[in-house]
C-alpha cells in the first residue's frame, strides 16, 4: 500500500481553502457510519473531486475514495492519487477492457485488505458527477463489491453498505455554501449470506433499490415541477437549521427533505404566497426565520481589521482571478469545482506563507505566529461577513416592519415549515 502522506498535508492545508467555500456541514445519522466494522458508503455525486474532500477530510473518518480510472493512467498521478488515499475503479470507458479488468482486480483486493481494518470505503453509486440537484441513474457497483467482498472472506466479513445522500445548496461559483450529509440506516451483508448465494443479481438490484429510497428521502432534488419552490424551500431549511458558531453540526437536522421532493400544488402555493410577502417587503426569508448572526466571525474579524482586511482583499481577488480563469479554461462544468478547490488551495497556502515571511521579518520573537494564524483566520471571518450582509442589512428593514405584517409573514412561514415536519 501507498504511503498516505500526501493525504495528512491536504487535510491541514485545505482547512483555508474550505474555510471560504463552505460555511456549515451537517452530519446526520451518524451513528449508522459505525467504527467497529468494514463500511461502504454509497453516495450521491453531485459536486465532482470536491465531494471526496467532504468525506475524507472533514468528516473525520478514515474514509478511502473510489474515482474514475482513467485518472491514474499516467505513474506520477497513480502515486498522488493513492497517497491522497483516492482508489481507481475502472468503467468501460475509462480503459481497454483488458486494463479495466486487471486495474478492477487489483482495487478489489485493496479494498478487501481495507476492509479487514474496518475502514470506510466511499463509492459514487451514479457512476458519475454533474453539479445539479438532479439524481442520475444508479449503477449495480455497489450491490456487486459487496457481493465480492463477501465472497472473498466466506461470507464472514461484517460489511455494512451505508446509503449516504450528499447535499449543496449551491455550485460554482457561490462561496460560503452550507453542506449536508446524511447516514442512513446500514445495509449489513452478512445477513443476506443465502440470498448472496441463490442469486447475486437479485441481491446487487436490492442494494441498488434501498440506496435509491435512501436517496429520495434525503437528497435535495429540484429539478422537475416547482423547481422555483423547491430551491427557495431548500433555503428555508437550511435556515430553519442554521446555528451561529459551530462549524461542523451532528444529528440535529429537523425538515424532511422527502416533503419537499414531493412537493405538490397546495404546499407550492403556500411557498409562492411567502415568496411574494417577503419580496414586496424588501427581506429575506433568513429575517422571518430569525436566523442567528455569526457574532463571533465578526467580532473576530473587527479584532483583526488592520491586519487581516488587507489579507481578506488580496484573497478575495485571488478568488475572482481563480474563478475567472477556471470559467474560461474549463468548459466542462463537471471538474471547475474540483480544479478551482485545487488552485485555491494553492494560492492560499502562498498567501499564508507570505503574510508568515512578512510578519517574521517585522516583528520580534514568536509573535509572527500568533499574528499569521490570527490575520489568516479573521480574513475568513470577513468572507463570512460580506456574504452574510445581505441578511444584516434586510433585518434592519425586517426590525422596522409593523407588528402585523411581521405575524403575517410569521404565519406564512409557519405554515410551509410545518408541512416539512
Amino acid at each position: 500500500m501507498v504511503n498516505e502522506w500526501m493525504f495528512h498535508l491536504c487535510r491541514n492545508a485545505l482547512r483555508l481553502p474550505v474555510g471560504v467555500m463552505v460555511r456549515k456541514i451537517h452530519f446526520d445519522g451518524t451513528e449508522n457510519f459505525t467504527k467497529d466494522v468494514p463500511v461502504l458508503l454509497a453516495s450521491t455525486h453531485p459536486n465532482s473531486f470536491f465531494d471526496g474532500i467532504i468525506f475524507e477530510h472533514i468528516s473525520r473518518r478514515r474514509v478511502y475514495t473510489l474515482a474514475r480510472g482513467d485518472a491514474f493512467a499516467k505513474p506520477k498521478a497513480n502515486y498522488m492519487l493513492r497517497s491522497m488515499r483516492i482508489l481507481p475503479i475502472f468503467r468501460a470507458r475509462d480503459a481497454d477492457p483488458k486494463s479495466a479488468r486487471s486495474g478492477n482486480a487489483r482495487t478489489m483486493d485493496e479494498l478487501y485488505e481495507r476492509f479487514k481494518l474496518n475502514h470506510g470505503i466511499l463509492i459514487f453509486t451514479e457512476g458519475e458527477a454533474y453539479p445539479s440537484k438532479a439524481l442520475l441513474p444508479l449503477k449495480k457497483g455497489t450491490g456487486a463489491m459487496a457481493v465480492e467482498m463477501a465472497k472473498r472472506s466466506n461470507y464472514e466479513m461484517d460489511l455494512h453498505v451505508v446509503p449516504t445522500s450528499l447535499n449543496y445548496t449551491d455550485f460554482w461559483p457561490t462561496l460560503q455554501k452550507t453542506v449536508h450529509v446524511t447516514y442512513h440506516k446500514p445495509i449489513p451483508i452478512k445477513e443476506y449470506t443465502d440470498m448472496i448465494k441463490q442469486d447475486e443479481k437479485a441481491f446487487a438490484n436490492m442494494v441498488t433499490d434501498k440506496v435509491k429510497e435512501a436517496f429520495d428521502a434525503t437528497f435535495v432534488v429540484t429539478n422537475g415541477d416547482f423547481t422555483d419552490e423547491k430551491e427557495f424551500v431548500h433555503t428555508m431549511m437550511v435556515n430553519e437549521n442554521y446555528e451561529s458558531i459551530p462549524f461542523k453540526i451532528n444529528d440535529r437536522w429537523e425538515l424532511d427533505i422527502a416533503k419537499a421532493n414531493t412537493m405538490n400544488e397546495a404546499l407550492a402555493s403556500k411557498v409562492r404566497t411567502y415568496q411574494k410577502s417577503i419580496k414586496e417587503n424588501g427581506i429575506l426569508d433568513s429575517n422571518v426565520g430569525n436566523r442567528g448572526f455569526d457574532y463571533l466571525s465578526a467580532i473576530v474579524a473587527i479584532a483583526t481589521l488592520g491586519f487581516s482586511l488587507p489579507i481578506f482583499a488580496i484573497w478575495w481577488v485571488l478568488w475572482k482571478m481563480n474563478d475567472r480563469f477556471v470559467t474560461r479554461k474549463y468548459k466542462n462544468i463537471v471538474f471547475r469545482d474540483a480544479v478551482k478547490a485545487g488552485i485555491g488551495l494553492i494560492q492560499s497556502l502562498l498567501l499564508a506563507i507570505g503574510v508568515a515571511i512578512l510578519t517574521a521579518v517585522v516583528l520580534p520573537s514568536y509573535w509572527w505566529v500568533l499574528l499569521t494564524a490570527g490575520g489568516m483566520y479573521g480574513a475568513i471571518c470577513w468572507f463570512r461577513l460580506v456574504y452574510a450582509w445581505p441578511h444584516i442589512w434586510s433585518e434592519l428593514k425586517f426590525l422596522s416592519l409593523k407588528d402585523e405584517i411581521k405575524s403575517t409573514l410569521l404565519s406564512q412561514r409557519k405554515e410551509v415549515i410545518d408541512a416539512l415536519r
